[in-house]
């Protein structure tokens, strides 16, 4: 399996820029202009991506819970009610996905059976994202997989053994897919986080990312510089608005600060090669020091330890040839207070 895919132009992987995909969910309440100006506040937040989700009620849940949700408990009394309220149209999902384009951020959606998908296929999606609840519905991710486009799979709510099934599925469909690291709590205690696992998942051969609940940014900016190809977080225009997602979510000024940090963070991360920066450069020469001749040294003199001192600036031999230097013979006078040069040491310059 591949380590890196693209998902429209954008090369996902280790080494490349994270994808920063802000999670609008039903976060819109149903409604087309909450929903244009959370794709507003993405873009101006400089991520790559909004996503969306989408459900066909019908195909999704058994008919007697559609029509009576209070058999199946309190969750559900709340849980069909909401859903049924901020499902968008599929014509206001068309103007979504053109006002994404006409920002210029990358427009993608969750489907949640296959009559989403058939529809999301019509909008020319470039990718599909599974959520956690889904991981497991192999039924599903066959059907999603025979789009041949790339899949982003969530993996909260799953042992490591449903992980590990799921990984050979997909890699015996020869889908090309990606794992995100979650916790499906919302909000998801710190604790509870567990970021290393990400090294774990990283072990199957695909991207790895992250797809947060926590509170706040700290942990999604660190689990970018720990190597998440990745980084999702709901976000809202207001966390006290009506809905179950609502309080879990970044707010938009959270959203701006996450990707600025974590494009901050990508500079900082650099390679793992020591490079002297222009700025060093210029103080290795003020600040550094340089061996230097404590008294006149005749040429054809043996150099001695106490024949050398160490001053700044440095310009000259550096205090780590010492041992080279001592028990050479002088090829030249050698001033007191001047630098000594390579060739005093034998060395060409």
């Amino acid at each position: 399996m591949s380590t890196s895919i693209s998902i429209g132009d954008r090369a996902i992987g280790p080494g490349e820029p994270t994808f920063v995909i802000a999670e609008a969910g039903i976060n819109h309440n149903g409604s087309l202009k909450v929903a244009k100006m959370m794709i507003d506040v993405a873009a101006n937040a400089g991520v790559d991506c909004i996503k969306f989700q989408k459900r066909d009620l019908d195909s999704l849940y058994r008919k007697d819970v559609l029509s009576d949700p209070n058999r199946e408990g309190q969750s559900f009394q709340f849980l069909i009610p909401l859903l049924r309220e901020v499902e968008l149209s599929e014509e206001e999902y068309v103007e979504i996905a053109a006002h994404c384009r006409n920002r210029g951020v990358l427009f993608l959606c969750t489907p949640w059976d296959k009559p989403s998908v058939d529809f999301l296929e019509t909008l020319n999606v470039p990718a599909y994202k599974v959520a956690s609840a889904d991981m497991t519905n192999l039924d599903l991710l066959e059907y999603i997989a025979a789009r041949g486009k790339p899949m982003i799979v969530s993996t909260g709510m799953s042992t490591w053994e449903e992980i590990c099934k799921t990984v050979d599925f997909l890699k015996g469909l020869r889908a090309e897919f990606m794992l995100m690291h979650c916790n499906s709590t919302y909000p998801s205690a710190y604790r509870d986080v567990n970021l290393r696992l990400m090294e774990r998942l990283a072990g199957f051969g695909v991207p790895i990312g992250y797809s947060g609940h926590e509170r706040g940014i700290v942990v999604s900016t660190v689990a970018s510089a720990l190597g998440a190809c990745v980084i999702e977080r709901h976000f809202t225009l207001d966390r006290t608005m009506r809905g179950p997602d609502h309080a879990a979510s970044i707010e938009p000024e959270g959203l701006t600060r996450m990707v600025k940090y974590m494009r901050t963070v990508e500079l900082a991360m650099g390679t793992d090669q020591r490079r002297i920066s222009r700025g060093e450069e210029m103080l290795r020469e003020s600040l550094g020091k340089s061996l230097v001749a404590a008294c006149d040294i005749p040429e054809g003199t043996l150099i001695e330890r106490e024949m050398i001192v160490v001053k700044s600036p440095g310009r000259g031999v550096s205090p780590q040839m010492m041992d080279s230097l001592v028990g050479k013979p002088a090829p030249r006078d050698i001033p007191a207070e001047s630098e000594f040069v390579p060739s005093d040491m034998g060395v060409a310059q």
